[in-house]
């Protein structure tokens, strides 16, 4: 919880070379800097939302949960919420199923263009084909 600066009992000190110093408590410092984490936190939040309220795509929290709670790539995880086969996922992105398995799989990521038609098949943002250490 963020404390008012009231709260604080800071020393002031000036250094033999006249830089001013502020000593705090330990436990305030380690407060202060819980309180910029949830600050930081709290405007990352923000902007996503602004992000999202403007109209730019987005990932849905079953894709995502299947990416870090089933370690899925994203191209799996797109397929499985989608409720696609590989053969599926291959004829709506022109691709072979072999190769569907191999991005899948994290054996092969695919050339931009392959990339491309992949978000096309899930109207996705191309960005949300990329994996964060899933499997693979």
């Amino acid at each position: 919880m963020i404390k008012s600066i009231s709260d604080y009992q800071p020393q002031r000190l000036r250094a033999p070379d006249g830089t001013d110093l502020i000593v705090l408590a330990a436990s305030d410092y380690e407060q202060l800097l819980d309180d910029l984490d949830d600050a930081r936190d709290a405007l990352a939040a923000d902007a996503s939302i602004a992000r999202t309220t403007a109209g730019e795509p987005t990932m849905p929290g079953e894709v995502v949960f299947a990416m870090i709670e089933d370690g899925l790539t994203a191209v799996a995880a797109w397929r499985r919420f989608r409720g696609w086969t590989q053969a599926d996922l291959a004829a709506r992105a022109d691709l072979s199923q072999v190769f569907v398995s191999k991005i899948e799989s994290g054996a092969a990521h695919g050339s931009p263009a392959t990339r491309r038609k992949l978000a096309k098949a899930f109207d996705a943002p191309l960005w949300a084909l990329d994996d964060w250490g899933a499997a693979g």
